[in-house]
Protein backbone atom coordinates (compact mmCIF):
# COMPACT_ATOMS: atom_id res chain seq x y z
CA UNK A 1 0.00 0.00 0.00
CA UNK A 2 1.56 3.03 -0.75
CA UNK A 3 1.42 6.22 1.48
CA UNK A 4 0.76 9.55 0.27
CA UNK A 5 3.48 11.87 1.68
CA UNK A 6 2.28 15.10 0.28
CA UNK A 7 0.74 16.30 3.17
CA UNK A 8 1.21 16.06 7.22
CA UNK A 9 0.53 13.21 8.50
CA UNK A 10 -1.44 12.96 11.90
CA UNK A 11 -0.82 9.68 13.79
CA UNK A 12 -1.15 8.08 17.54
CA UNK A 13 1.40 5.64 18.47
CA UNK A 14 1.41 3.52 22.23
CA UNK A 15 4.32 2.67 23.96
CA UNK A 16 3.42 -1.04 25.67
CA UNK A 17 5.31 -1.85 28.66
CA UNK A 18 6.21 -5.24 29.22
CA UNK A 19 4.69 -6.16 32.80
CA UNK A 20 8.37 -6.20 33.78
CA UNK A 21 8.69 -2.26 33.23
CA UNK A 22 11.97 -2.60 31.95
CA UNK A 23 10.76 -3.05 27.96
CA UNK A 24 8.15 -1.97 25.28
CA UNK A 25 6.40 -3.16 22.34
CA UNK A 26 8.02 -1.96 18.58
CA UNK A 27 7.52 -2.99 15.87
CA UNK A 28 10.81 -3.95 13.88
CA UNK A 29 11.33 -1.96 10.69
CA UNK A 30 13.52 -1.21 7.75
CA UNK A 31 13.98 1.26 5.22
CA UNK A 32 16.62 2.82 2.83
CA UNK A 33 18.46 4.83 5.33
CA UNK A 34 18.25 2.38 8.33
CA UNK A 35 18.40 -1.72 7.38
CA UNK A 36 16.82 -1.95 11.52
CA UNK A 37 15.04 0.68 13.05
CA UNK A 38 12.13 0.21 16.21
CA UNK A 39 8.72 2.68 16.00
CA UNK A 40 5.97 2.13 18.62
CA UNK A 41 3.14 0.46 16.94
CA UNK A 42 0.41 2.66 16.31
CA UNK A 43 -0.93 4.77 13.18
CA UNK A 44 -3.08 7.13 11.48
CA UNK A 45 -5.98 9.31 13.48
CA UNK A 46 -8.66 9.19 11.37
CA UNK A 47 -11.21 12.44 10.64
CA UNK A 48 -12.78 13.69 13.74
CA UNK A 49 -11.29 10.64 15.54
CA UNK A 50 -9.83 11.97 18.94
CA UNK A 51 -5.84 10.57 19.47
CA UNK A 52 -5.80 8.89 22.51
CA UNK A 53 -9.51 6.69 20.44
CA UNK A 54 -7.16 6.21 17.58
CA UNK A 55 -4.10 4.53 19.39
CA UNK A 56 -6.73 2.00 21.27
CA UNK A 57 -7.81 1.10 17.81
CA UNK A 58 -4.35 0.86 16.02
CA UNK A 59 -3.41 -1.55 19.02
CA UNK A 60 -7.05 -3.70 18.86
CA UNK A 61 -6.47 -4.43 15.20
CA UNK A 62 -2.68 -4.39 15.09
CA UNK A 63 -2.27 -7.25 18.04
CA UNK A 64 -5.54 -8.06 18.86
CA UNK A 65 -5.18 -6.57 21.98
CA UNK A 66 -6.70 -4.21 24.59
CA UNK A 67 -4.56 -1.23 25.56
CA UNK A 68 -5.06 -0.37 29.04
CA UNK A 69 -4.56 2.66 31.18
CA UNK A 70 -3.16 4.72 28.07
CA UNK A 71 -2.15 8.47 29.06
CA UNK A 72 -0.64 10.73 26.94
CA UNK A 73 3.19 10.88 27.16
CA UNK A 74 3.62 13.79 24.94
CA UNK A 75 3.58 14.97 21.44
CA UNK A 76 6.42 14.77 18.84
CA UNK A 77 6.91 16.65 15.50
CA UNK A 78 8.73 14.37 13.13
CA UNK A 79 10.09 15.36 9.76
CA UNK A 80 11.64 12.77 8.01
CA UNK A 81 13.32 10.85 4.89
CA UNK A 82 11.99 6.90 4.57
CA UNK A 83 13.12 5.28 1.18
CA UNK A 84 14.04 8.87 -0.22
CA UNK A 85 10.98 10.69 0.25
CA UNK A 86 10.35 13.34 2.67
CA UNK A 87 7.99 12.69 5.30
CA UNK A 88 6.09 14.87 8.09
CA UNK A 89 3.54 13.80 10.68
CA UNK A 90 2.44 15.31 14.46
CA UNK A 91 2.51 12.00 16.46
CA UNK A 92 0.42 11.93 19.68
CA UNK A 93 2.45 9.17 21.77
CA UNK A 94 0.87 7.53 24.51
CA UNK A 95 2.38 4.95 27.52
CA UNK A 96 -0.06 2.07 28.68
CA UNK A 97 0.38 -1.86 28.88
CA UNK A 98 -1.73 -4.49 27.24
CA UNK A 99 -4.39 -6.26 28.86
CA UNK A 100 -3.45 -9.81 27.46
CA UNK A 101 0.04 -10.11 28.87
CA UNK A 102 1.14 -13.11 26.30
CA UNK A 103 0.02 -10.86 23.24
CA UNK A 104 3.43 -9.79 22.51
CA UNK A 105 5.88 -13.40 23.62
CA UNK A 106 8.94 -12.52 24.99
CA UNK A 107 10.51 -13.43 21.46
CA UNK A 108 8.16 -11.18 19.57
CA UNK A 109 5.61 -12.38 16.86
CA UNK A 110 4.55 -11.21 13.38
CA UNK A 111 1.32 -8.90 13.26
CA UNK A 112 -0.31 -7.35 10.77
CA UNK A 113 -0.69 -3.15 10.02
CA UNK A 114 -3.42 -3.19 7.35
CA UNK A 115 -2.14 -5.38 4.28
CA UNK A 116 1.47 -5.08 5.54
CA UNK A 117 3.20 -7.92 7.22
CA UNK A 118 4.74 -6.69 10.26
CA UNK A 119 7.11 -8.21 13.48
CA UNK A 120 6.82 -6.91 17.04
CA UNK A 121 9.16 -7.35 19.52
CA UNK A 122 10.46 -6.11 22.90
CA UNK A 123 12.97 -2.93 23.24
CA UNK A 124 14.67 -1.93 26.41
CA UNK A 125 13.24 1.03 27.45
CA UNK A 126 16.76 2.54 28.16
CA UNK A 127 17.46 2.32 24.95
CA UNK A 128 19.58 0.21 21.93
CA UNK A 129 22.50 2.10 20.81
CA UNK A 130 22.44 -0.54 17.78
CA UNK A 131 18.89 -0.20 16.39
CA UNK A 132 17.65 3.65 16.63
CA UNK A 133 13.74 4.21 17.53
CA UNK A 134 11.39 6.81 15.46
CA UNK A 135 10.19 9.25 16.21
CA UNK A 136 13.21 11.36 16.44
CA UNK A 137 13.16 12.54 20.47
CA UNK A 138 10.92 8.91 21.53
CA UNK A 139 13.79 8.30 23.45
CA UNK A 140 14.51 11.44 24.84
CA UNK A 141 11.25 11.00 25.60
CA UNK A 142 10.71 7.90 27.66
CA UNK A 143 13.96 8.75 29.73
CA UNK A 144 12.58 11.74 30.81
CA UNK A 145 9.65 10.00 31.80
CA UNK A 146 11.49 7.17 33.38
CA UNK A 147 13.64 10.06 35.37
CA UNK A 148 10.39 11.68 36.92
CA UNK A 149 9.09 8.43 38.64
CA UNK A 150 12.99 7.35 39.96
CA UNK A 151 12.52 11.11 41.11
CA UNK A 152 8.73 10.50 42.51
CA UNK A 153 10.31 7.31 44.17
CA UNK A 154 13.11 9.10 46.12
CA UNK A 155 15.61 6.34 43.85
Amino acid sequence: MAVDRSRIRVKAFAVLLHPDGTRHAVSRMSTTEHPTLHRPLGGSVELGEPALDAAVREIREELDATLVEPRLLGVLENVFTIDGELGHEVVFVHLGHLAEADAVPDEGRPFTDGDVPGWVEWRPIAGDPEVPLFPTGLQEMLEEHLARGRAARGT
